[in-house]
């Protein structure tokens, strides 16, 4: 070799060295906590190495720590724009990427696939990604591919089981863990995830002791201690269920995050401050919360009540004595406020935690919501023109559509015995757009159901609420729906998955003791389900009076 050959390569191999002791000392100030130092290593170490994956990855780990993350988005999405068609490089960054949960590593991830179909890494991970946007034949097809190249490996039975579950097909997805657990018994996402499969079928003694298997594995997973929570819950062991809800926020579970640093009640006395409670989740779980807005009002010096738009008048009617306003979820307390005009503050389930701790601490005779008195008379004056009989709201399933819901669902078909009876009138009040479907039976069975004309049953919750205060009985699935039925004190009856959380152990729904339940597990039989909710609504209506 010529000398000059030999000077280069000296040469190189000290560049190369020079960047690896930048790195080193930036891996060194971020440890000691000085991410802003480490910050300028690792820029310098991207500058003379672009394709530096390691050095990327502890510059957005070192973005993240001084509260930067944007940037570290902005460096992701740069480098997965310029990287090379290079296998190894290429699964290196989507790595980070997946890390990070950031929406590049799928398309990183596919042109690794580009190169090479056999992948492993890429094909499990890949499956992952898609089981959370919920592709779940495509992650089946991608992990039982990776499967044919490494039949034993039990983080993709893991995956298998996750996508399998959201398809709804129970068994398999069962099979699948279980053939993960005999592979490798020490994974703590499988009991995990087997866990919280057992709780959606309704086995939730069963689930208490995986997911507890899980937690004793990796005590500091909040996802696991949130779905351990449902099934205390689900299982009547409230105070234990509610000590473990908060981890529902920690895990993202549950929304919006809005963690207002020194501002969160801690259960302390209210007498002497204003309160701010805000809305969490959905309509339904914001109207069975709050029914605990009663204690809050006897309770605090002044209460502020967040929440959805379509719910405030309805709810400043009900509290007069509180200040109510559409919900600012997207903030979050961290500086994008504004003027804060309460002491403390708590999402609805918090409150929940602190005041629904026994069966005994429900009201038996709650207050309902106040429904608007005009629209009350509105209501009335177009239920008097349908004919003779009780009128009874009519809701058959969700309005979110996926196949797990759909295994807890029943059609208007099923409904048949009820929607025929001619000594009642079906009043529908599914949550969200329903004509076709409606007409359709109509058409085909000979069928009516009543629909108020112009009520948007999704947007506009006053009117809702009115006709429903207006009815004499509910018949519906566990939906937005009925939680307005329960909220107004309707009484009726509705159908919902086994263990659901909010029956806290029991036979009833201690949010809504108006309501009956009736506990249904996938593969039911929907014909047995609506002929028992139907003859149950008629007793009752019998019983009131009412026929």
């Amino acid at each position: 070799m010529s000398t000059m050959s030999n000077r280069r390569l000296a040469a190189g191999k000290s560049v190369t060295g020079d960047l690896q002791k930048k790195y080193e000392q930036g891996l060194r100030l971020l440890d000691q906590g000085r991410a802003n130092d480490a910050l300028t290593r690792f820029r310098k170490v991207l500058a003379a190495d672009p394709r530096h994956v390691n050095a990327l990855n502890a510059l957005c780990r070192s973005l993240i720590a001084v509260g930067r993350p944007d940037e570290a988005v902005h460096a992701l999405d740069a480098a997965a724009a310029s990287a090379p068609e290079d296998k190894q490089h290429l699964l290196a960054l989507a790595g980070i990427c997946f890390a990070y949960k950031h929406v590049r590593a799928e398309e990183l991830y596919r042109r690794v696939l580009t190169i090479d179909p056999d992948a492993f890494v890429a094909l499990g991970n890949l499956a992952s990604i898609i089981v959370e946007k919920a592709g779940y034949q495509e992650a089946v097809d991608l992990i039982s591919h990776a499967l044919e190249i490494r039949p034993d490996t039990a983080e993709c039975y893991n995956t298998l089981g996750r996508a399998l579950a959201g398809a709804a097909m129970y068994d398999e997805a069962e099979a699948s863990y279980r053939r993960a657990i005999a592979i490798n018994p020490e994974l703590p996402t499988v009991y995990a995830n087997y866990g919280a499969l057992l709780d959606v079928v309704g086995r939730q003694q069963e689930a208490l002791q995986l997911l507890q298997i899980a937690l004793n594995m990796n005590p500091d997973c909040d996802g696991t201690r949130w779905n351990l929570a449902r099934a205390l819950l689900a299982t009547g062991h409230i105070e234990a269920g509610w000590d473990m809800y908060g981890f529902g926020f920690a895990c993202r579970e549950r929304s919006p995050y809005r963690p207002f640093p020194g501002l969160i009640w801690e259960g302390e006395d209210l007498s002497d401050k204003t309160f701010m409670v805000w809305r969490e989740q959905g309509l339904g779980d914001d109207l069975y919360f709050s029914t605990c807005y009663h204690d809050l009002v006897r309770e605090a010096g002044h209460l502020i009540i967040e929440t959805d738009r379509r719910l405030v008048s309805l709810y400043q009617r009900t509290w007069p004595e509180a200040t109510v306003r559409a919900e600012t979820g997207t903030s979050t307390g961290l500086g994008n406020y504004g003027e804060v005009d309460f002491d403390v503050t708590a999402p609805a389930g918090i409150v929940a935690s602190r005041r629904r701790r026994s069966l005994q601490s429900f009201p038996a005779n709650p207050r309902p919501l106040v429904a608007d008195p005009a629209r009350r008379q509105a209501a009335r004056d177009w239920l008097a023109t349908l004919g003779p009989g009780p009128r009874i709201g009519f809701c058959w399933r969700s309005s979110v559509r996926n196949p797990i819901r759909a295994s807890f669902a029943t059609r208007l078909e099923h409904w048949l015995d009820f929607l025929k009876l001619d000594t009642v009138q079906v009043v529908n009040l599914q949550y969200g757009e329903a004509d076709e479907e409606i007409i359709e039976a109509e058409e085909k069975y000979g069928i009516r159901i009543h629909r108020m004309p112009g009520l948007d049953t999704m947007n506009d919750l006053e009117g809702t609420a009115a006709l429903t205060a207006e009815l004499d009985f509910f018949v519906a699935q566990w939906n937005a729906s009925s939680e307005m039925a329960g909220a107004l004190c309707i009484p009726g009856v509705v159908y919902l998955a086994a263990g659901n959380p909010v029956l806290l152990g029991t036979g009833g729904i201690p949010w809504h003791p108006c309501l009956k339940p009736f506990q249904i597990r996938p593969g039911f039989d929907p014909l047995a389900l609506t002929r028992a909710m139907t003859d149950e609504a008629l007793t009752r209506l019998r019983a009131a009076g009412k026929l």
